[in-house]
């Protein structure tokens, strides 16, 4: 069966006034569709870099970037940005919602760039606030609702347009452990019942244990990936942040 995404030999450099600057050094990477993935490193690692690579957010310098068997690697940005548009998903560590918008108006956000007329807009707005438990706070801007809230209407709007994959960038980082635990708990959730390909990235392994599948990136290369199994009960990790191992931070400070 052909892979979601598969990542063959991807390398990033970035060139600086003081060198150059290898983020990835040669990583291999398949995900299958309906995956929840949890990619997981110190500062520095090349996560990040890894994320906007995946994310069609950056294009890599060398390497073959195979995104549901179309090579992505060397596409133009227009090409680049319809595609995320259509197919990729964000959540972000700090919500980023709109201050002045209800949650129903920022769920209806890629809706609105994608030309979808306004019943429609709404219609699947409030399907999705009603997915992430929120169909009572639709009118609610964000200044009304807790941090897990706003994190919950940024997830509905990421899943607006139906993408194939669901990218999650640090997405409990601003939230204390509880809160934090329960949109991990959501993010399984929609994975097991929608059957979401999921890539959770983050530096804290309590939060890379929500996710079935855990690769760990160090010096730019993936130096783990193997299977988790099934994921521990939430309140297992609803503990302060553990960070990786001082000894496992690389020489390297691009993230």
């Amino acid at each position: 069966m052909q892979p979601l995404i598969e990542l063959n030999n991807i390398q990033k450099v970035y060139h600086t006034d003081a060198g150059d600057v290898a983020a990835l050094r040669g990583v291999s990477l398949r995900i299958e569709s309906g995956e929840f993935v949890a990619i997981v490193g110190a500062s520095g690692s090349g996560k990040s870099t890894l994320l906007n690579v995946l994310g069609l957010l950056d294009r890599p310098t060398g390497g073959r970037y195979l995104f549901e068997g179309r090579d992505v690697s060397r596409l133009g940005r227009t090409a680049l940005a319809h595609l995320r548009n259509r197919k990729l998903g964000f959540v972000f560590q700090g919500f980023n919602l709109l201050q002045r918008q209800t949650a129903a108006d920022n769920v209806e956000l890629p809706l609105l760039y994608g030309g979808v007329p306004p019943g429609q807009r709404r219609s699947r707005a409030l399907e999705l606030l009603k997915l992430v438990g929120l169909e009572s706070r639709a009118t609610h801007t964000p200044n009304q609702l807790s941090g897990g809230q706003q994190q919950r209407v940024a997830i509905a709007r990421a899943l607006a347009n139906r993408p194939r994959i669901l990218l999650a960038d640090e997405p409990t980082g601003n939230l204390d452990s509880s809160t934090g635990a329960e949109i991990l708990q959501e993010l399984r959730r929609l994975n097991r019942e929608q059957g979401q390909t999921i890539i959770l990235v983050t530096h804290d392994l309590a939060v890379a244990a929500a996710a079935r599948r855990l690769v760990t990136v160090r010096d730019g290369r993936i130096a783990s990936d193997h299977h988790q199994g099934e994921p521990r009960p939430v309140e297992e990790r609803a503990a302060p942040a553990s960070p990786l191992p001082a000894n496992a931070r690389p020489a390297v400070t691009r993230s």
